[in-house]
């Protein structure tokens, strides 16, 4: 039992967690360096890890996800896509998600071979579908794939313990990694390309003196119009999203309607003049952050059986390894793309839009987000095709 089981006290926490990381990172050179994203997971695993919170509360789900949905709509709101693709980003973004995709679709069918008949002699071969579907698309193909192939319950159950604690752990690996990715011979992006500000040669210099999170003139109506809109269109997609004719798809097609929704806004009324829409989507993403960590509970990883978290841990890290080399070394994509691709295919859109803005690359916002939905597209094919190529490699039936 948890020293703090209160959800109001967790609440707090999620509330302070964040803006204590950032206060130490504006205090700190040093965890500056290794970024707020990084102290709000460190502390959140601590904490549940040492049993100071518990690791299954309802508040931390509820926090991560809404966080999430209005983040999503928030930094949109700022987002220029016809600007993305003048500045060339959307081909590379395409060649280096479909690389991730297919290196990820043979790793795991590779896992599958190996680990299948050892997790599960009959069943075994069909978490090669899940692990597929959700490492190319997201948590809603997992479900959905397991539910296609008939998964029984325990077996989807230990899966989808695996894959959140092992999967928490790759967003901060890849913001402590970014720094280095340029000395190790990878190609790097042009700064106002990554900031988003390629048109506007007086704000590049402005970031480049005080930091992309520089001062900014600010009241309460933009901030009261910011969550207004944001609170509207995560009210409306949310609504629109659960007929039923969406079936399983009802987490997808949420987000697909809060992205087209924003994008609408922000191209087609002044809603890009609010001051702060970033600031507000960079705290409420620390928020999600901190949530997600609180679940990364180690016995977890025990109890879900070696072999699935083996499997699991070679589909996702094997696989964005492969990644970086196949698209960096050899296609010559340049690292922040591949960045937020890997973690597109990997843990889809939302937190391929948490990791850009931790890395100060708003402009790759769109990037994050539209090769996200892309896979929510494609994982639940890949995910069956994949199951049933094992099932026949097996030799199965």
């Amino acid at each position: 039992m948890a020293l703090i089981e209160s959800e109001v006290i967790l609440l707090g926490l999620l509330l302070f967690i964040p803006a204590f990381a950032f206060w130490l990172t504006q205090k700190y050179s040093i965890a500056a360096k290794l970024s707020a994203a990084i102290i709000c997971y460190a502390i959140g695993i601590a904490l549940t890890n040492l049993h100071v919170i518990p690791p299954d509360a309802p508040i931390y789900d509820s926090v991560s996800t809404y966080s999430v949905y209005l983040s999503i709509v928030i930094i949109l709101l700022s987002v220029d896509i016809r600007g993305w693709i003048k500045t060339g980003l959307a081909k590379s973004a395409i060649v280096s998600f479909a690389i991730a995709s297919a290196i990820v679709f043979v790793v795991s069918i590779i896992g599958g071979v190996l680990w299948g008949p050892k997790v599960d002699p009959e069943h075994g071969w069909k978490l090669t579908g899940m692990i597929i579907g959700t490492y190319t698309g997201g948590s809603m193909n997992l479900a959905a794939v397991g539910k296609a192939l008939d998964v029984p319950s325990a077996l989807f159950v230990a899966t989808n313990a695996a894959d959140l604690v092992l999967f928490a752990i790759l967003l901060p690996i890849q913001i402590i990694i970014a720094p280095y990715l340029a000395k190790w011979g990878f190609k790097s992006l042009p700064e106002d390309v990554l900031l988003g500000a390629r048109e506007d040669p007086e704000l590049l210099e402005k970031i480049k003196k005080e930091g992309y999170w520089y001062r900014k003139p600010w009241n309460l109506y933009d901030f009261a119009y910011i969550m207004g809109i944001g609170g509207a269109v995560m009210a409306v997609a949310y609504a629109i999203s659960r007929a039923e004719i969406f079936g399983m798809w009802k987490g997808a097609v949420n987000i697909l309607l809060l992205t087209t929704f924003a994008l609408i806004l922000a191209n087609k009324t002044k809603a890009s003049q609010l001051v702060g829409n970033e600031e507000v989507a960079m705290y409420l993403l620390h928020m999600f952050f901190t949530a997600i960590a609180a679940t990364a509970y180690i016995p977890t990883i025990v109890k879900a059986g070696p072999y699935v978290a083996i499997w699991i841990l070679v589909a996702i890290y094997v696989s964005v390894f492969f990644h970086y080399v196949i698209a960096g070394k050899l296609i010559k994509v340049d690292y922040p793309t591949i960045e937020v691709t890997a973690q597109a295919a990997i843990g889809g859109p939302s937190t391929a839009l948490a990791l850009a803005l931790a890395l100060d690359w708003p402009g790759l916002a769109v990037t994050a987000i539209i090769t996200g939905l892309i896979g929510y597209a494609i994982g639940n094919y890949l995910g069956v095709a994949g199951a049933y190529i094992v099932f026949k490699l097996l030799g199965i039936g």
